[in-house]
């Protein structure tokens, strides 16, 4: 088994979403409001581990993406007792997911030949992106701007993680884009949820989604600056 996966705190991390995924399949949220907010801490810590790898500058965007996504779990914990809390959330996950695309742009620019642009995939994402705000946009109500602000965001958090990587001898870049594609996907189905109704077993598979993003994306990071850890990867 790669040395990535051997890490303690990212076994601790899946043991928590495991538990967190079972409390939201049998709808018990008080055991939750521990398990929630713990797997961005332990993400950090497991970032905090690796740091000696990771330059300051770099390490910096990204705790600060792990901070602001651990006040988004918490404040979305209890969007149902005041709108403002889902508002709070929904500006946390924002400049998180700012952080992140600092981080990715910060990679690009520092990963020489700086890697060409992807076109059909930046117009299949807008595509995506254009359909799924107008098939909202109906029944957004007041939160039409804050949502397509968020929306236009998390999709550039997309377009940055697969732009900041040479995919054909990184493999860190497949980690932090299927990373990036699943927290677009856990967020599309929060939105459905929220906006347009319930729908079977919804929780579970944000919460399932959502985990595996971040897991990914941090991994992903740490992998990209661990020399380490590349040259095990590179074996596989």
């Amino acid at each position: 088994m790669a040395p990535l996966f051997r890490s303690k705190w990212l076994w601790v991390y899946s043991i928590i979403l495991l538990l967190d995924v079972i409390f939201t399949a049998q709808q018990l949220p008080v055991p939750r409001y521990v398990t929630k907010p713990l797997l961005t801490v332990v993400l950090a810590i497991f970032v905090l581990t690796e740091r000696g790898y990771i330059k300051r500058s770099y390490l910096v965007f990204l705790l600060l993406a792990l901070f602001f996504s651990f006040w988004g779990d918490v404040l979305l914990m209890f969007d149902q007792l005041n709108p403002n809390f889902f508002l709070g959330g929904l500006g946390s996950f924002l400049l998180a997911h700012v952080m992140y695309i600092s981080f990715f742009l910060k990679i690009r620019y520092s990963n020489p030949p700086v890697p060409l642009c992807k076109y059909p995939w930046i117009f299949l994402h807008a595509a995506f992106l254009i359909g799924f705000l107008i098939y909202l946009f109906p029944v957004l109500g007041d939160l039409k701007i804050p949502v397509i602000i968020y929306a236009v965001t998390l999709s550039v958090t997309v377009q940055s993680s697969l732009h900041a990587f040479h995919l054909n001898w990184q493999k860190a870049g497949a980690y932090c884009i299927t990373g990036a594609v699943l927290f677009l996907l856990s967020d599309s189905l929060i939105a459905v949820g929220k906006f347009v109704g319930p729908f079977p077993a919804g929780g579970v598979l944000v919460m399932i989604t959502y985990g595996l993003a971040q897991w990914l994306l941090v991994a992903g990071a740490v992998l990209y600056f661990n020399p380490l850890l590349q040259r095990n990867h590179s074996s596989i």
